[in-house]
């Protein structure tokens, strides 16, 4: 390898490791929390539809549904949460291009009863104490 090729590669590698650090500062800096507490009756359905999150699900108060969502990279999120009579409605969208930057952790604590329906594209499910009976149907091709 020439002087001149082994100078432009290691250039290269520099202006990309500016660039990942630039790009990971700029996540960290514009990260947002959100906590939101939804009163529940039964019956309930708390409805999740996420790009690129990671749903972490518990069983708590009977009374309330407490979400607590960790946006990274803010600017590359469309957030939002409703509520009527059916349920609690969750969105969390990444942006096109600037959501390349983007990831969240969403927490949910519901009460026993609840239902929960997720469409996570893609996205992880963690649950913590879980007890009874869990059915995943077959992913759609």
């Amino acid at each position: 390898m020439s002087l001149r090729r082994l100078r432009n590669a290691l250039l290269q590698q520099g202006v990309r490791s500016v660039l990942n650090i630039g790009a990971e500062a700029a996540a960290t800096a514009t990260a947002k929390h959100f906590r939101q507490v939804f009163s529940a009756q039964p019956p309930l359905t708390v409805y999740v539809r996420g790009s690129q999150v990671a749903v972490h699900v518990q069983r708590g108060a009977p009374q309330s549904v407490l979400l607590e969502a960790d946006l990274h990279a803010s600017f590359g999120w469309e957030f939002l949460t409703d509520q009527d009579e059916q349920g609690v409605y969750i969105v969390a969208r990444r942006k096109p291009v600037l959501g390349a930057l983007s990831w969240a952790s969403l927490s949910l604590t519901l009460p026993v009863y609840a239902h929960l329906a997720l469409h996570l594209t893609p996205g992880s499910l963690h649950l913590t104490h879980l007890e009874g009976t869990l059915t995943l149907p077959a992913q759609s091709t």
